[in-house]
């Protein structure tokens, strides 16, 4: 829809949801039937009209056999079955397992050909008009705003005693220590995450409510704007708080991808709260900004090798004393990128376990080097480093 330029405000902004209910179930749905349709552009002539009827039949004998054979398989006394399996033997392919795919197949492509068809002819994309879309905004907009700042100024003031009544348990993690009952860093950094989760969401939906159904608008009030920037306020501070029990995490047993995602999430969540912020004194598409934000994020990882990332991080960390064991899983989960970190680690640590571990890594890696010469490299590190797997003892 963006590219063909059929979005309610021609790009991305905050009729998203509204954008949302046209691409994925107005425009496909409507031009459900644009895939057929299109067969009758074809030239009239009887030899492509013959192929089209012979091409319906097969398709349509085929969906019944698939119905048809699994019923008379269970009513066979032996012979069907010796037919069947003569058959199978012929075909290259599992045929039901084929039907039932394209059975689904069908349906989806109707609909992925509607999606694309609707928003490049601009059929049925203006279903819902931004004139009548601002209309039903306004129409929200029914609570007095003492209502809205009575809500608003309850849920801050919670959110303020309790913070403050748990100095120790929130802010520990600063200090790099975990605060008194809790013995496990894995425990206190989940519980840490997944309640911050919790509160950004609630807090997002409470001034996405508050804002939409309050009569006096954000622009129009100053206390409105207050409470928008105390709110996002508390829930950056909550922010900090669960990334620095990540870190105190991090920091004890190292580096993984489930530890590396849920920072990059909290990065995305502290973005969205800053330019919270940021709206309540310059105009903007705030929804905009998050799509763009998580695009770039995900662009990130997807460029830069998080696996590769991991393995670097654990690796410095182990050879420099840092990190007390060495995950040698994650290898394998990086790939070719962790040869040259294992070597690293290989010429560096004195523990045999480990070393027979990463030998055992390196002989897996030998078909997924690329280039000839790591691969030689490779080779030969192997060939004067082996150990052996049998008869091996740990001193």
């Amino acid at each position: 829809m963006v590219a063909s330029g059929r979005t309610l405000l021609d790009r991305t902004g905050n009729y998203l949801p509204v954008d949302c209910i046209h691409a994925f179930i107005v425009i496909p749905f409507r031009n459900f039937i644009n895939q057929y349709v299109s067969f009758s552009f074809l030239r009239k002539g009887e030899k492509n009209f013959r192929g089209l009827s012979i091409v319906t039949g097969i398709i349509l004998a085929a969906v019944l056999a698939a119905i048809l054979i699994p019923m008379l398989e269970r009513a066979d006394s032996g012979g069907f079955g010796i037919v069947l399996k003569f058959l199978s033997d012929i075909l290259t392919f599992e045929v039901i397992d084929f039907l039932f795919y394209a059975f689904f197949a069908i349906p989806i492509a109707a609909y992925i050909y509607g999606l694309v068809s609707g928003t490049a002819h601009g059929r049925y994309t203006g279903t819902i008009k931004q004139g009548s879309a601002q209309e039903k905004v306004a129409a929200l907009r029914f609570a007095p705003t003492a209502t809205i700042f009575i809500v608003l100024g309850t849920i801050c003031a919670i959110y303020l005693v309790f913070i403050f009544s748990q100095v120790p348990y929130f802010f520990s993690a600063f200090t790099g220590r975990r605060p008194d009952g809790w013995l496990v860093y894995a425990e206190y950094a989940r519980q840490g995450f997944f309640e911050l989760c919790g509160i950004a969401a609630i807090n997002l939906a409470v001034l996405t409510v508050s804002n939409l159904i309050s009569k006096k608008q954000r622009v129009d009030s100053r206390l409105l704007k207050a409470f928008n920037i105390i709110l996002a306020l508390i829930t950056l501070a909550l922010i900090a708080t669960a990334f620095s029990k990540m870190v105190l995490y991090i920091n004890a047993y190292g580096l993984t991808m489930r530890r590396l995602l849920p920072c990059v999430f909290m990065v995305f969540l502290a973005v969205v709260f800053i330019a919270l912020i940021a709206l309540q004194k310059w105009n903007f598409s705030i929804v905009r900004t998050a799509l763009v934000t998580g695009a770039i994020l995900i662009c990130t990882l997807s460029l830069s090798n998080p696996d590769a990332l991991v393995i670097r991080y654990n690796t410095g960390r182990y050879i420099s004393g840092t990190l007390h064991g060495y995950d040698v899983d994650l290898l394998y989960r990086a790939g070719a990128a962790g040869v040259s970190p294992a070597i690293d680690v290989y010429h560096r640590t004195d523990d045999f376990v480990l070393k027979r571990r990463i030998t055992q890594y390196l002989e897996s890696q030998v078909p997924r080097v690329s280039e000839d010469y790591h691969k030689m490299n490779l080779e030969t590190f192997l060939a004067q480093n082996r150990l052996a797997a049998e008869g091996f003892t740990q001193p």
